[in-house]
């Protein structure tokens, strides 16, 4: 029981607390600006912004293949400890749709939110077309992704691994001008193993959904249903448990888009329940229910630029144990704001944004109630050197307050800088290739720890059809 009740603990500090990485190494390299500056994986669009599949039919008009993943090398400096990643190991899906924090021996494997190494296809079909026998072909878009990430920890001598591989689909339609349908796939495959294999768990989330948007060109809605079947087995020496369920996630999204104006918000909920059983013996069941709020504006003004953005998270799991018991209820919830100002010249792209967040956990069996709060800036600027050679710089600061219990008045702050840098070259008019590196240092005022971190990101890209056009 004591094993389930951290399962849910960490799962709540995991969806509020986890700090999240761009996903686009353009960002990645000038400083991590997500919300002034549009690209590939941040555009303002419902694919995007909601994850609406019906909305991928306007996502692009191209189509395109690409490569892009994520590395890291984390080291403490007193504590024998150090991570190597090579992608996203544990997805959104895995934090929420299974109690993934339970994968090393229910102990915390941090989320570093990296870039996800996969194969990206996208065929993109916008208008009417006939083959050389008259038969028509509709417009349509679909997409696939292929991934494979992995996760390795160092604790003095002993190691242990986190594989997971990746497949994703989505599929549009017109249904007429103004409206679109779309269905969606997808399935992960997380693997925990112990150096010595005595201990061992399984992860595999798999589901689908389906979706319908409508865009007059200023007004565009959207709402998506999605469902799973988490599947969370661990094998252990003395023990096996599994628990399964079902998981059920519909979202709306709005995205008002004018000549100089941007705003969008999408709305989700999500409820998961899963019935856990050891050697034949139930032994309880997890449920999650969660609901999220998110918007961001954007302005645009000749060569000025501004944003401004706002999000809201509550999650609520819940343990009942074999005797109908509550063992765990635990109410998470955080809010995140901020803004930035930026610019946009002919060869020169550069920003500061400005964040602050805090966070509650109200543990509703003991009648406790923990606070904490962040808060960061960015800075970060891209300059074309030479015609489509891009050098890109950034900085980060952030400062996180856990406000631990019992610090007998010392500070227990962790402050963390991070220095950002990269490169992009647009190789004739249908390739690119994108490259940054993230210095990252932290220092947890409390023990006087500092963890240091070296990051990596890539990204390959190649339009299809351009010739033809």
């Amino acid at each position: 029981m004591d094993k389930i009740k951290v399962v849910a603990v960490i799962i709540g500090c995991c969806m509020v607390l986890c700090p999240i990485y761009a996903g686009n190494t353009r960002f990645s390299g000038m400083g991590d600006l997500a919300f002034l500056f549009e690209d590939d994986f941040s555009r303002f669009a419902l694919y995007d912004f909601a994850g609406i599949s019906a909305a991928f039919f306007e996502y692009d008009s191209v189509s395109s293949t690409a490569l892009r993943g994520s590395g890291l090398f984390e080291s403490w400096r007193d504590d024998s400890l150090t991570y190597y990643a090579l992608g996203d190991a544990i997805p959104d899906k895995l934090v929420e749709y299974a109690p993934v924090e339970a994968i090393a021996f229910y102990d915390t494997i941090p989320v570093f939110g990296l870039i996800p190494c996969e194969l990206v296809y996208e065929s993109r079909r916008t208008e009417e077309t006939y083959n050389q026998f008259g038969e028509m072909s509709e417009p349509q878009a679909w997409g696939l992704r292929l991934g494979y990430s992995q996760l390795e920890r160092r604790i003095e001598e002993e190691i242990d691994y986190l594989r997971t591989p990746s497949l994703y689909l989505v599929y549009a339609k017109p249904l007429s001008d103004n409206l679109k349908l779309g269905i969606s796939g997808d399935g992960f495959y997380g693997v925990y193993s112990s150096q010595d294999n005595t201990d061992k768990v399984t992860l595999s989330p798999f589901g689908g959904g389906g979706g319908i948007s409508y865009n007059n060109g200023i007004l565009a809605l959207g709402m998506n249903l999605e469902y799973h079947y988490p599947i969370f087995k661990y094998e252990g020496p003395f023990a096996d448990e599994q628990f399964s369920g079902h998981a059920v996630s519909p979202v709306f999204g709005a995205l008002l888009a004018f000549s100089n104006i941007k705003w969008s918000s999408a709305l989700s909920y999500r409820w998961v329940k899963l019935n856990g059983s050891s050697d034949g013996n139930s032994i309880g069941s997890l449920k999650i229910k969660g609901y999220s709020a998110k918007s961001v504006f954007r302005m645009s003004s000749y060569f000025l630029r501004a944003a401004g953005f706002f999000e809201y998270h509550n999650n609520l799991p819940l343990y009942i144990d074999e005797n109908d018991s509550i063992w765990f209820e635990t109410g998470y919830s955080s809010y995140r704001f901020g803004g930035g100002l930026g610019i946009s010249l002919t060869r020169l792209t550069a920003g500061f944004e400005g964040r602050y967040g805090r966070s509650e956990s109200d543990d509703r069996v003991a009648g406790t109630v923990r606070r904490s709060s962040d808060y960061g800036v960015r800075i970060g600027a891209e300059l074309e050197v030479v015609r489509e050679f891009f050098l890109r710089g950034g900085y980060n600061y952030s400062e996180f307050d856990p406000d631990l219990e019992n610090s007998n008045g010392m500070n227990d702050h962790t402050v963390t800088n991070i220095l950002t840098c990269g490169f992009g070259i647009n190789l004739f008019a249908d390739s690119r290739i994108d490259f940054a590196y993230n210095y990252k240092q932290s220092h947890l005022m409390l023990t006087d720890e500092r963890v240091t971190d070296h990051i990596f990101f890539i990204y390959l890209k190649r339009f299809l059809g351009l010739n033809e056009m």
